[in-house]
Order: C-alpha cells, then structure tokens, then sequence
C-alpha cells in the first residue's frame, strides 16, 4: 500500500513536470556523462533536484570555474578514491528556478563540466582508466554568495518538514517506505548532499558494453531507487489518497563512453591502443606497395622499348 501511494504521488509529480519542461532542458536525458580518450576522462553532470517541499529556494543564477574555492571539495572527494586523480578543467552553471506556481515545484540544477587527469594509465598498447572516482561521497559544505550548492537536504529541504507537523492524516515518505512520524525521513533529508555519488555502482556491473562495429563502447545505469526522494502527504482520504501532496526528488542517471572494443573489470575500464609497429606498419606496407607498383611500371616501359629497338634492327 505505502509503495502504491508512493506512485501515485510521484506520477502527480510527473505531470506536474510537463508543464514546465523548458525550465528542465539542461538536465533532461542522462544526468552524468563520462567520456573516456587515451589522457583523461571528460565529464558533464546535469543534476536536477525538484522539490516543493519549501515555499521557494533561494535565488541563484551563477557561473563558476577553477578559479572558486568549489573546486576543492569536488577534488578532495575524487581524490579519495583515486589519490592520483586531479581535475584539469572544470565550470559549473548553477541556478534556483520555480518550474510550476500552481503546484509550487521548484528545481535547484547544477550543471558540471570535468575534466579529470592522472585516472589513466598506460601499461604499453593498453590503456586503464580508473573510473573509482566517480562513485566519491562529497559531503562537504560548498557555498556561492550565501547560497550552499552542495548541502541543500540540510540548509533547505529539512525546514520543509515543520510545514507539516504530524497528525493522524498526514503520511510521510522517504525511499517508497511510509511512516506516520517525520523522523526518519527528515534524518534522511539531513544527510543529503547533490553530489554524493556514492550510488554509482562498479562499471562491469551496468548494462551495456561493445557491440561489433560501433564507433564505440557504452555502458549506462539507472539506480534501482532514487538517491533522494521523500514525500509528504497531507489529508488522507477513504479512498488512500492524499488531497495535497509535497516531494523532493533526485533521479540521476550515468553513462560512460570509451573507445571502440572496451573492456570493464570492477571501477576500471580497460582499451587497447596502438603500438609504435602497429602505427608504422601500414605506413612500409603502402610504401612497399607503391614501390612495387613503380617497379613494374618502370620494368614494363623498358620492355617495351627492347622489344621495339629489336623491331627496328630487323
């Protein structure tokens, strides 16, 4: 049952989203995209908190690079799992906006765009990505003007709760299980960070993989659950529904594209490239081609002008 009416609140939610869809352009489609080359791994993340939980979010609209103390959180957790990984490049576009006044949906966004160094190594003719990084747990306080980027279940999210204090028809949700009492999800709430990533599986156990002549190798995953998501339901009827529903919600998903062939073991993602010899060798085989090709030109012309000096001596 509480998983039944957890559905049809996140179905209300969803209908409530397509009226707003131009506000979730940036996110929409895969939330994280990593992109493996031969010397680093290039990253977009396009994450998207809704929520209605709170009356309103506080304004934000601001572009960030490596220049904002931002940076350091975000390296320290891809650092903790793998120590040589160091972020090469890095802006953030991180913005507030209100998707739906009828309903009071708000979304916090942030979109990133990474790239990370010192994760590849070279073992000779073959490349292994350490992709460990992506599953880092950053829950440390990042902050912009006033505004927390990182924390929001904490600084935000959690006043919504005393909104709504618990009465006999006022259920609360966190994960699809529901309780009468706000404690476990506004605990919930409170350990919530956007960019705890700790949800992001080992590589080898996605969908995905090579398939024969593709440009290239992918693997993606959508968690099970939600990171984050909790739910409030106000005025429970005879029928088990809710005259007002309240949620905040986070749905990511992640994909990894790497070079044609690939293999994933665990966190790393493995590729060959092309020795010194491999590299060469067609460069002598179409010099030795052409030469041979001259040759029997060149041997074919002289031929020709024996057997036509032969011709004239008779």
């Amino acid at each position: 049952m509480a998983s039944r009416r957890f559905r049809i609140i996140l179905t209300a939610l969803l209908c409530a989203l397509m009226l707003g869809p131009a506000l979730l352009a940036p996110a929409a489609g895969v939330a994280i995209t990593a992109t493996i080359s031969k010397d680093s791994v290039s990253i977009t993340m396009n994450l998207a908190l809704i929520e209605n939980l709170t009356t309103s979010l506080p304004a934000l609209d601001t572009v960030l690079d490596e220049s904002s103390p931002v940076l350091s959180p975000i390296q320290k957790g891809f650092q903790s799992m793998v120590p040589e990984a160091h972020i090469e490049s890095f802006t953030l576009r991180a913005r507030t906006a209100e998707i739906n006044n009828s309903t009071g949906l708000w979304t916090f966004q942030e979109n990133y765009t990474i790239t990370v160094s010192g994760v590849n190594r070279n073992t000779g003719g073959r490349i292994l990505a350490d992709m460990a990084f992506l599953s880092s747990k950053i829950n440390e306080s990042m902050s912009v003007s006033g505004v927390e980027l990182n924390n929001v279940g904490r600084s935000y999210l959690l006043q919504g709760f005393q909104r709504f204090p618990p009465d006999s028809k006022t259920h609360y949700f966190a994960q699809a299980t529901e309780y009468t009492l706000p404690v476990i999800p506004e605990q919930f709430t409170s350990g919530f960070s956007l960019l705890d990533l700790s949800w992001i599986s080992p590589v080898s156990n996605w969908a995905g993989g090579y398939q024969p002549f593709d440009s290239s190798t992918i693997w993606n995953m959508q968690p099970r659950k939600p990171p984050y998501s909790v739910a409030i339901g106000v005025g429970l009827t005879p029928e088990n529904t809710f005259l007002k529903t309240y949620v905040a919600f986070l749905n990511p998903s992640i994909e990894i594209i790497a070079p044609p062939r690939s293999l994933a073991d665990g966190t790393t993602i493995m590729f060959d490239i092309p020795t010194f010899a491999e590299t060469v060798m067609p460069v002598i085989i179409a010099a030795s081609l052409i030469s041979a090709i001259a040759t029997f030109l060149v041997d074919r012309k002289i031929s020709r002008s024996v057997r036509s000096a032969r011709g004239r001596k008779r």
